[in-house]
């Protein structure tokens, strides 16, 4: 049965990957524009005129643009010198200009003139990516967008890099763009990425996608943050759970960077110090938490030494980061990409060695360390321009969303493998079973939300709300830890955003009735009772069951008790499984329903009862005394 629990956690992982790398296709495949016309300027001029606008397709500004080094050339003056012609995207670092390459700083102009199609009637647009450091952009003699201040030197210039989309004029049946471009700040210098051009309806969609993509992903690393700060502040000697807290931490940070700089929406003043500080850091951070982590995990496997050459080397660069400016941290990126290759490398070797001695949850953590690297690889050859693909250029993030859902896992099996042999400790008891319920549950809803993101994007918004609110109430472990009581109204607030997210994931084939006394929704009872009790009948009830499943949960008083039912219409329990909640047998039970029989036990002297017919439903029912609160507040609640 652990094996097979092993190859179901794999299955999910892969099928995650799987709608990720369809969303991205997808993606690419709307920006290949029309198949079989070849889309890349030449000598300055991009033809255009045999394509077809519609609502879906993009179409990069890429090929062979005019170049006027160290010259900011007006559209108005058509006396041009004899330009030259270079890449875009690319660096001028390497252009050369009087047999010499003129490096990273400078400035110039780039030229294209588009040719559209006679009959095009449609609203176009352009969407215009940062340009290093600073830009001034001009459409048929206009100007209609800039970052910062371009300069013909480092006191002229304002840096600044911030993605935009402006509307354009085609009443010319041409595009002639003119773009002003300077860079004393950075250490590329250049158009680096696509400028894009669509319809404003395919653009400002190709955008909103991208967001919400962002906001997933940031939502997700954020929550993972959530997620390990709650076991450290239950399990404070686990300090893995601290270092991966501030790893997904620099991760959620760099996607705001990153992609659409989602930063502007929350900061739109943010400087562009700060901002390229930011950035730079999420890099050195990344193999030094890790490193941290799996010291941690691994002791016997990760020798000490090399644990704290490779903290001190990535640590060193976070405070050269800091204190330096951007023309002298840069340039020491390329050395630290390849350590950052060579240390990931060196800990795959020990996180296989762990695996080998079949350390708890290894395996997993092997496999989303492996896709971590290679997204990572991805995102460097965007960097170096080994590629143009603006869809695969951020797919860094998408790896450690992975590799986190795989750490949330392992690091659930570490648990799993310390609480096992402190079983009489029911406080980590209550932390064992979390941490195992949830990274499953992630992995099913992460997996439904990353598929709507593209057929039904409210849908998805609305779902990733109910994961937050559920995650909130369900992570609440000072509730528990202090023994405090909490309202059968929040208790259903709980249950009732589970089951949405069940719902969606059900294909509505999930029905709930509700059949709930309003005086009871005041009444106090422990934490975490009924919303178990569901998830129950949820995952073992409907297994198997292609019909609709039904759910009714129901609340009443009688006789001066809290009465509070479940029922189903799934494959019911047999009874050894019913005796066996009397013996606190977990293995035919199951720990949730047990434990849940021993609060009970514990707090009001009573018991779970459980009445079930197979393959024709189970009820559970949970009688609670009605005594005042200060008795419940002086019980021995454990």
């Amino acid at each position: 049965m652990k094996n097979n629990k092993s190859y179901i956690i794999y299955l999910l992982i892969i099928s995650l990957i799987s709608l990720i790398i369809v969303i991205e296709y997808n993606s690419f495949k709307n920006n290949k524009g029309v198949p079989g016309i070849e889309l890349k300027a030449k000598q300055g001029i991009l033809d255009l005129t045999d394509l077809h606008f519609d609502d879906e397709s993009l179409h990069s500004l890429d090929g062979e643009w005019s170049f006027f080094y160290n010259q900011f050339i007006m559209p108005d003056n058509y006396d041009y010198s004899a330009p030259g012609i270079i890449t875009v995207p690319g660096l001028w670092n390497s252009y050369q200009y009087n047999k010499e390459e003129i490096g990273a700083s400078g400035y110039g102009t780039y030229r294209l003139k588009v040719l559209l199609p006679s009959n095009c009637n449609e609203k176009l647009a352009l969407k215009i990516p940062d340009m290093s450091s600073s830009y001034r952009l001009f459409v048929n003699g206009k100007e209609i967008s800039h970052n910062g201040v371009v300069g013909k030197s480092i006191e002229e210039e304002t840096p600044q890099w911030k993605p935009l989309i402006k509307a354009l004029n085609t009443d010319s049946g041409q595009l002639d763009i003119v773009i002003h471009v300077s860079n004393f700040h950075h250490v590329k210098g250049g158009i680096w990425e696509s400028i894009i051009l669509g319809t404003e309806e395919a653009i400002y969609k190709h955008r909103e996608l991208n967001l919400l993509l962002s906001f997933i992903l940031i939502g997700v690393l954020f929550i993972s943050v959530f997620y390990y700060l709650v076991i450290f502040s239950v399990m404070q000697s686990n300090v893995t759970s601290l270092y991966l807290a501030m790893f997904s931490f620099m991760a959620g940070l760099r996607e705001l960077l990153i992609r659409e700089a989602v930063v502007f929406l929350i900061f739109p003043d943010i400087s562009f110090k700060l901002m390229s500080k930011l950035e730079y850091i999420t890099v050195p951070s990344g193999p030094l938490l890790l490193a941290l982590s799996l010291y941690s995990l691994y002791p016997t496997e990760f020798p000490r030494k090399i644990m704290n050459t490779i903290v001190t080397v990535f640590s060193l660069y976070i405070i050269v980061i800091i204190f330096t400016p951007l023309k002298i941290f840069g340039p020491l990126m390329h050395l630290y990409l390849i350590l950052f290759i060579i240390a990931f490398i060196y800990m795959i070797f020990v996180i296989a060695a762990a695996a080998k001695k079949k350390k708890p949850g290894a395996g997993t953590l092997l496999f989303g360390t492996l896709f971590l690297l290679l997204t990572a690889l991805i995102d460097m050859g965007y960097v170096y321009k080994l590629h143009n693909n603006y869809d695969l250029a951020y797919t860094f993030s998408i790896g450690l969303i992975i590799f986190i859902l795989c750490q949330m896992h392992s690091l659930s099996l570490n648990i799993a493998d310390v609480f096992q042999r402190a079983q009489g400790l029911a406080k980590a008891e209550m932390a064992f079973l979390q941490a195992q319920i949830v990274p499953h549950f992630l992995y099913n809803t992460l997996n439904t939300i990353i598929h709507l993101t593209r057929e039904s994007p409210e849908k998805a918004r609305s779902l990733l709300m109910e994961l937050s609110k559920y995650l909130h109430g369900k992570f609440n472990f000072d509730l528990y830890n202090k023994n405090k009581l909490v309202t059968l109204e929040y208790e259903l607030d709980i249950v009732k955003s589970y089951l949405a997210i069940e719902s969606v994931r059900f294909s509505n084939r999930l029905k709930v009735n509700y059949q709930i006394d309003e005086q009871t929704l005041n009444h106090k009872i422990l934490p975490f009772l009924l919303q178990p009790l569901v998830e129950n009948a949820v995952r073992h009830g409907f297994r198997k069951n292609s019909e609709d499943c039904i759910i009714t949960i129901s609340a009443f008083v009688q006789e001066k008790n809290l009465i509070l039912s479940v029922s189903d219409n799934g494959i019911g329990m047999p009874k050894n499984k019913i005796l066996a909640l009397t013996k606190c047998d977990y293995s035919e039970l199951g720990t949730g329903l047990t434990n849940i029989n021993q609060r009970l036990n514990t707090a009001y002297g009573t018991d779970l009862s459980i009445v079930s017919t197979i393959d024709a439903g189970t009820t559970i029912n949970i009688k609670i005394p009605l005594r005042s609160d200060n008795v419940h507040d002086k019980s021995n609640i454990s």
